[in-house]
């Protein structure tokens, strides 16, 4: 392995690593984390009754089976495929462009991306996906070129697990079809017909809608699901320029002028990469930036469905583009200076990133965490609570969160103000039974302890308890990004 390529992954995986456990697990990757425990049967069940393809939760529970259930262990399989992304868009860009000082500069903008790395910091598919986006393109690129059966055969392969991972990667896919037609337009039809690349790659998209049938029940019933409950909000002018920043540098939001500025600078390297990069493949780069946005601005109309972590996909290609766009600047010095600058800021963003989370450097600083969040909330409860008093929990955005550092004993119950049947799906049904819901407190007996656990995270607030209950204690925890809140460990007891 070229000893560039193999520094550049070593240091996207110290960026990645950095950090990792200092943020507790939320929500979403409490899914992932509780999905894996159930049986076989009973977890795709579950998952079907979610919103999300299968194919991450199966890989999480093969490798749940190895080396744990941890949180480093959750988030370290992202951070494999994290780094598994980072040399994909080598491969794709060195069999694409035959430029290997180009694929070096895209990987190394892909090691240091900070919204990729964020979400290699995640215990979620988002990584899986990023890695079989770029691999599949790559594999496109060389069956194009190759016209091999066995290269068509993989990328069918690896389309229909791009579909079996996250649905926005329907838009890379209908990127990659695009740019194929182009190439074949681009190349004559009747050129190719006598080839055989039109029937192979016909059949390639056949073979992964046959490997993808089996789940063609459990979309509709999930298309279905989110048609009846929804939870995205609807887009506003500032939703793309947003996007573009945090494909670029992360963090979590920027002042109006500066998304400004950086949506015109951007524009003006679309156009200068359109019109310096010589080569067909330029378009496969573009399209697999621009569709993404492209297909969410149109489904939007009918159903908002546009949210920013979703263009962890699309946000590949604008790095890789950046790095094909900085190779064809002719002055060297200039080349030289502007990848140096980009290189800077995205790891100033990096690090300013962390530092506005208000988390510790944990490699260099030996102190708890300043938000700490439910890691802290539930280790003062599993060292306080005892067997015989009860947990409530007022929220289910920290439901799945609180059961999964959960050691007490006791099973903690979530106030709700209705039957599971009347709880909308984005709040987690999918892991949910009647039997996790307490609709009031008549069953609970005099002098017991009781512990609400509750957040002013996601919209929440504190639950009404009743008059014959009284304060024990109060404690809080924060949690970081802002939008988690503040986690209330409050006990009472019964009189």
């Amino acid at each position: 392995m070229n000893f560039t390529l193999l520094f550049t992954l070593i240091v996207s995986a110290i960026l990645r690593l950095y950090n990792n456990t200092a943020v507790a697990l939320w929500h979403d990757e409490a899914f992932s984390a509780l999905y894996i425990k159930y049986s076989w049967g009973e977890m795709i069940h579950r998952i079907i009754l979610d919103v999300h393809p299968p194919l991450y939760y199966f890989l999480l529970r093969i490798w749940n089976y190895i080396f744990g259930w941890g949180l480093f262990s959750l988030r370290s399989f992202s951070i494999l495929f994290g780094i598994l992304t980072v040399w994909a868009g080598y491969k794709l860009v060195y069999y694409s462009f035959k430029d290997k000082r180009m694929a070096l500069l895209a990987a190394l903008l892909l090691a240091i991306n900070p919204f990729q790395i964020q979400y290699s910091l995640e215990a979620r598919m988002y990584t899986l996906g990023t890695f079989l986006a770029l691999y599949s393109s790559y594999l496109l690129a060389k069956a194009l070129e190759t016209n091999k059966t066995k290269n068509w055969i993989w990328y069918g392969i690896l389309v229909s697990a791009c579909m079996y991972t996250h649905y926005y990667l329907i838009f890379t896919i209908i990127a990659q079809a695009l740019y194929l037609s182009h190439y074949i337009i681009k190349n004559r039809l009747i050129n190719f017909q006598k080839q055989g690349i039109l029937v192979k790659a016909a059949w390639s998209y056949i073979l992964s809608i046959i490997l993808y049938l089996p789940w063609i029940k459990p979309l509709l019933i999930q298309i279905t699901r989110v048609q009846q409950s929804y939870w995205i909000p609807p887009m506003d002018k500032w939703a793309i320029p947003g996007t573009i920043w945090k494909m670029t540098f992360g963090g979590q939001g920027i002042n109006h002028t500066t998304l400004i500025i950086a949506t015109l600078v951007t524009l003006f390297i679309l156009l200068y990469y359109i019109l310096k990069t010589s080569g067909i493949a330029k378009w496969h780069i573009f399209y697999g930036l621009t569709i993404p946005f492209v297909g969410a601005l149109l489904l939007s109309l009918k159903t908002a469905i546009y949210l920013d972590r979703y263009f962890v996909f699309a946000s590949l290609y604008l790095a890789i583009l950046l790095s094909i766009t900085m190779q064809n600047i002719g002055a060297k010095k200039l080349k030289t200076l502007l990848v140096m600058l980009l290189v800077f800021i995205s790891l100033f963003a990096f690090f300013k990133n962390w530092k506005d989370m208000d988390v510790k450097n944990l490699f260099f600083e030996r102190s708890e965490n300043r938000k700490p969040g439910m890691a802290a909330a539930a280790e003062y409860l599993n060292s306080s609570a005892t067997k015989n008093d009860k947990i409530v929990v007022g929220s289910s955005f920290i439901f799945f969160t609180f059961k999964y550092y959960n050691h007490t004993g006791v099973a903690p119950l979530l106030y709700s103000t209705g039957s599971l049947e009347t709880i909308p799906h984005f709040s987690g049904t999918a892991i949910l039974t009647n039997d996790d819901l307490i609709l009031n407190y008549d069953g609970f007996e005099k002098n017991q302890i009781v512990w609400l656990l509750w957040t002013t995270g996601f919209g929440g607030n504190k639950p009404n308890v009743p008059g014959n209950w009284t304060l024990i204690s109060n404690q809080s925890f924060a949690d970081t990004p802002g939008f988690k809140g503040e986690i209330f460990v409050t006990s009472y007891q019964i009189k």
